[in-house]
């Protein structure tokens, strides 16, 4: 959806007015998740068909792919406008917090299949459910609006400058 809606910001003759320089960075970051997500769901329908699924580590693709798309974005991309900055700021932060999730989630999973741990539902699963659409749903809305609405692009700045 974003990098549909940031292709036709790029060649749309409605959008005469606006760099198009600006929207190169945020066109090409979001042609990247999308590659990223569709390859995850290409992988996990293969999975799925073919009933490979491990009981031990059901989504670890999608933890590479996300830990993958990280080192791309930060070797491969460079931005130089502000909202080439400011939407690497935010898909940097989402995809390494997706991870993180996606970590915790797969050590819970194998202490269950260990017996180290009951299986009982606990916090970690709704944070995990909730947190992986909330930081994909950020992911999307910078790629949209090209604005740093949670602060995040000014902390970091803040940090880091000192």
């Amino acid at each position: 959806m974003a990098t549909l809606l940031n292709f036709v910001r790029r060649s749309g003759w409605q959008f005469q007015h606006i760099d198009k320089a600006k929207l190169k960075e945020p066109f090409q970051l979001s042609a990247i998740m999308f590659l990223s997500y569709f390859i995850g769901s290409v992988i996990d329908y293969f999975v799925n068909l073919k009933e490979l699924i491990s009981y031990l580590y059901p989504n670890t693709y999608f933890l590479l792919l996300d830990i993958l798309t990280v080192l791309f974005i930060c070797r491969y991309v460079s931005t130089s406008s502000e909202q080439g900055n400011i939407c690497k700021t935010y898909l940097l932060v989402g995809l390494l917090c997706n991870s993180l999730l996606f970590l915790a989630i797969q050590i819970e999973v194998f202490l269950v299949f260990e017996g180290l741990k009951s299986y009982q539902p606990w916090w970690l699963w709704y944070v995990f459910a909730v947190g992986v659409n909330a930081f994909d749903a950020m992911m999307v809305l910078v790629l949209i609006l090209h604005k740093d609405f949670l602060k995040l692009y000014y902390l970091i700045n803040k940090i880091l400058i000192r």
